[in-house]
């Protein structure tokens, strides 16, 4: 009897092609890396990052860390020593866009800078497409 299984896809992907899945910036790295160290999880980790439905813009992003790893319908890339996983109907929304990392007082945080989006909301974290 024959098994099916479904293989995971690896992340033999450095870089991302030009206007498709997610770039993170060497800064959004350093701080996923200190957030994991920090908090104990596994060094094999995943960075999940999607968008979902709702926000004031239509859209709200998603950024979460992912112990189960991907799946068949996910993408994976690696940069900067971090695993970061997309989900193919986030990343039709969401292609190109960099994950970067503001350390300034009033403005701490991840910032999504999204090419496909058509408006923002004010405080970022939604968007229109």
């Amino acid at each position: 009897m024959s098994e099916n299984t479904t293989t995971p896809p690896t992340t033999t992907d450095t870089k991302p092609k030009p206007g498709r899945g997610v770039h993170v910036t060497e800064r959004a790295a350093k701080e996923v890396l200190r957030v994991i160290a920090e908090h104990k999880l596994p060094a094999d980790c995943w960075v999940r990052i999607g968008a979902k439905g709702g926000g004031c813009s239509g859209f709200s992003y998603v950024l979460d860390f992912d112990q189960t790893g991907p799946t068949e319908f996910d993408l994976t890339f690696e940069q900067h020593g971090v695993r970061i996983v997309i989900d193919k109907k986030s990343e039709f929304f969401m292609g190109g866009t960099t994950l970067d990392f503001n350390d300034g007082l009033l403005d701490r945080g991840f910032q999504f800078k999204n090419p496909q989006a058509t408006g923002t909301c004010g405080c970022g974290t939604s968007f229109s497409a």
